[in-house]
């Protein structure tokens, strides 16, 4: 039955994606995001929408009378350029057939996403569509994950497993990570939403994103929501109230979560224990953060080899390149030590695409978090530009969530991030629209929306405005 409705929903809106290509856009982030396919169990678990919907998009796109105009600024460019020299480091790549497998299944679909989003995402309207999209898409897996922590109490692992099988947040740390990066989203929607049932449904999603976080038993989740919430904090002008809110809220949580749940989290900040383990000659640390240091090691040294161009994305998860770079270290006492992952967003960018791939991928991570506060400063005096204030604001507290948790996770491909971006960017445009006279990219007339007005200027050069 999953099967027949996504089939059908997905086959109805080919129609509405032929009219408006910008809708096209949002389905592909939504199906890019949420993966509906993978929620049901037949023959469309096997399907791949998203191709249909980006052939259909890319038709629309290329016939519709829209104004197609780029949105301009440093980060887009800076995202071009990151995206071209990935296909240099690929083709350069020691193995370059296995790294073109990613490039192709993933930074092509990215990137040519990301490039028509920014494109047709060209006002208001649209950009808190999509806005509510990536929360719709994000939120029902906390929504779903939450349910689950509650009833299991708060041992996730018995009944399901985490985001989407095969996808980038399948992995409890991904996931744990990307509800982090949804919460502050959510917020957003709740202070702007439009009626009580959407402002509740916010609210309701945000108390999920926390929940699927605890239940997911992940160190390096709950060390980020404490990072971001002290970011919240000190935004905050009520310093006093939201620091007791958050101390009472800790009580709670350490007096009611199960005992598992404490052991879990304690083992992030005691590291080094007394009695000798297997792992003695690396101070005594646990496991997997003993794997997570070797990995890191073997990343480096694979950069060293190749330090301009790289090795050729996910190079460290490849057998074929990684194995010679392993090294004789405690941490072959474990049967775990062998090529996995990066298990650093920067260190994967730092082995895939060398020092160069890293300050492009850094510069666009940091870059969309310094344009956020320079958005925040340009509209905090401006009403009607409250909205762009406050998204930027949580979008900004979203990526640091994103920089701080994915220190410890091979992230650095994530959609959702560059969802993000494109967000900064779209809204730094229709900032500059409103403040610095910039041309708007989107002319809305009587003949249909986004459409060229050819009519003849009239009172001073301004659109005439239509009877009521």
């Amino acid at each position: 039955m999953r099967d027949i409705i996504i089939a059908v929903g997905l086959i109805g809106l080919i129609p509405l994606i032929l009219r408006r290509p910008y809708i096209g856009v949002l389905v592909w982030t939504w199906i890019a995001i949420l993966n509906p396919h993978r929620e049901a169990f037949g023959f469309s678990s096997q399907l791949r929408p998203n191709l249909l919907i980006v052939l259909v998009t890319l038709i629309s796109f290329a016939l519709s009378s829209e104004r197609k105009t780029w949105p301009g600024g440093r980060i887009s460019i800076v995202f071009i350029l990151f995206i071209l020299w990935t296909t240099l480091t690929s083709a350069l790549s020691p193995d370059p057939a296995t790294s073109f497998e990613f490039y192709s299944d993933f930074v092509i679909k990215m990137a040519l996403h990301m490039i028509i989003l920014m494109i047709v995402i060209n006002s208001q309207h649209r950009l808190i569509s999509l806005v509510w999209c990536f929360a719709l898409s994000l939120g029902y897996h906390a929504v779903k994950i939450s349910l689950v922590t509650i009833k299991s109490g708060f041992v996730i692992g018995r009944f399901t497993g985490f985001g989407p099988a095969d996808t980038m947040i399948d992995d409890r740390n991904h996931f744990a990570v990307a509800m982090l990066m949804l919460a502050p989203v959510l917020f957003f929607l709740w202070k702007h939403a439009a009626n009580h049932i959407m402002k509740n449904a916010a609210l309701a999603g945000m108390i999920c994103c926390f929940l699927s976080v605890i239940g997911s038993f992940s160190r390096g989740g709950m060390m980020t929501m404490i990072a971001m919430l002290l970011v919240l904090w000190l935004r905050t002008k009520k310093k006093f109230l939201s620091a007791g809110i958050l101390a009472v809220s800790a009580v709670m949580l350490l007096s009611f979560a199960p005992t598992s749940f404490k052991e879990r989290i304690s083992t992030a900040v005691d590291q080094f224990g007394e009695s000798e383990t297997k792992f003695a000659d690396e101070k005594q640390l646990d496991e997997s953060f003993c794997l997570r240091l070797a990995s890191w090691q073997v990343g480096w040294d694979m950069t060293m080899d190749s330090p301009i161009t790289g090795n050729g994305l996910r190079a460290i998860q490849n057998t074929n390149i990684a194995t010679a770079y392993l090294r004789e270290s405690a941490c072959n006492n474990s049967q775990d030590y062998e090529v996995r992952a990066a298990h650093n967003m920067y260190v994967e960018v730092l082995s895939d695409s060398g020092f160069v791939g890293l300050a492009l991928f850094l510069t666009i991570l940091l870059g969309s978090i310094v344009h956020c506060s320079r958005i925040i400063g340009r509209t905090k005096d401006t009403p009607e530009l409250l909205w762009a204030h406050d998204l930027m604001g949580m979008i900004q507290v979203s990526m640091v969530g994103y920089a701080i948790g994915s220190a410890l996770l091979s992230f650095a491909y994530y959609d959702g991030f560059y969802v993000l971006v494109c967000m900064v960017i779209v809204t730094g445009r229709l900032v500059r629209e409103k403040l610095d006279g910039v041309p708007p990219r989107r002319v809305i007339n009587g003949r249909g929306a986004g459409k060229r007005d050819r009519r003849p200027a009239v009172n001073g050069g301004r659109r005439p405005v239509r009877p009521a």
